[in-house]
């Protein structure tokens, strides 16, 4: 996959793509609100949070039960990758109670535990969000720093990233990387992660309600693109803070004809601070969300954000979301509040 297209290539795929959009229905992005998903101390209640996540999924499937439901996304030949969002440690991460929800789901339409594989980037984030490396229900895993990195798989994008340790590269002073001054290993490539490139055949992608100074929201797309690859540093420097190469990455087949469902963790928000735990700024949300459209996913997490960062006087996400736009101008989905239909399932809506 490459990034550096042309600028004319570009404009006509925006022109083309975003016509197609607005011509097509709004994006549909359901939820589910219960506030006896949340203990007062904010611990999950595993129960509730399989009844949200199923009656989702059959929301949005249409289909009259969980099985059939999670059928219609997967096969029992696929192997299952479920993406979450650990960074946020147990304060802000994705509920492993919600995952398990999806699991029960998934096992329900006949996948074993050998094809489901739960994981993100850094096995540290993931024990602190409460996963288990001995879980039997699924294959818990993570991106071996030294091997994890697939060199068939790259990504070549027309700006410069120092390399540290955790990069494929580093250390590697053979091939077409560039050095600077400072003796810094410097390159305009980043590779995918054996699990996403090798591995899953589908994935559930499930991020957690949060913003970032990284990328303004660490959602849908930032989940599935920024841990899965190295040299990622380069992407999200100001002032572009992953403008556009969080929607191209996102697009590449790699990612986009793998990704069947986003669920959005949205049981507690945190406003500021992320996309690592800062328990000062969290607020109760109670809710759930999904939607086969990612961006409509990202846009509804950003305003719901901004909207908690208002009595706090904090600048608004719009400064640092540009992407979605650009999502939006190559056609991976829906950005606009207008084009975005927000459907409840059950009789509360988000608070």
């Amino acid at each position: 996959m490459r990034c550096n297209r042309t600028a004319r290539a570009l404009a006509l795929l925006a022109v083309f793509s975003h016509a197609a959009l607005a011509a097509a229905p709004p994006a549909k992005v359901y939820y589910v609100a219960d506030a006896a998903a949340l203990t007062p101390a904010r611990g999950v209640n595993p129960g509730v949070a399989r009844r949200m996540v199923d009656s989702l999924v059959m929301a949005v499937t249409g289909q009259p039960d969980v099985a059939s439901a999670w059928g219609s996304l997967v096969k029992k030949t696929d192997r299952v990758g479920i993406k979450v969002a650990a960074a946020g440690g147990a304060v802000s991460g994705t509920n492993p109670e919600v995952v398990d929800a999806i699991v029960d789901g998934l096992k329900a339409a006949g996948l074993p535990a050998s094809r489901i594989i739960v994981w993100d980037r850094n096995l540290e984030d993931l024990i602190a969000a409460g996963y288990r490396r001995d879980a039997s229900r699924y294959q818990l895993r993570w991106v071996d720093h030294a091997a994890g990195y697939d060199p068939q798989a790259q990504v070549n994008a027309p700006v410069l990233g120092k390399l540290i340790w955790g990069d494929s590269g580093f250390g590697d002073k053979s091939g077409t990387r560039y050095s600077n001054m400072a003796g810094d290993q410097l390159s305009n490539k980043s590779c995918y992660s054996k699990i996403l490139s090798r591995e899953v055949t589908k994935i559930i992608n499930v991020p957690s309600l949060a913003d970032s100074f990284l990328t303004g929201i660490n959602g849908a797309l930032a989940n599935m693109v920024l841990p899965n690859i190295d040299n990622w540093r380069r992407f999200t420097k100001p002032p572009s803070y992953g403008d556009p190469y969080l929607a191209e990455i996102y697009a590449d087949a790699m990612i986009k004809e793998k990704v069947a469902l986003t669920i959005l963790d949205g049981l507690v928000l945190q406003y500021a601070g992320g996309p690592f735990a800062n328990p000062g700024f969290l607020q109760d949300h109670f809710t759930i969300y999904a939607s086969r459209d990612p961006v409509a996913v990202d846009a509804t997490a950003m305003r719901l954000v901004d909207d908690a960062r208002k009595p706090s006087k904090l600048p608004s996400l719009a400064l640092t979301t540009g992407w979605l736009q650009s999502a939006t101008g190559i056609g991976l989905g829906q950005h606009a509040a207008d084009q975005i239909e927000l459907i409840p399932v059950g009789a509360e809506g988000p608070r």
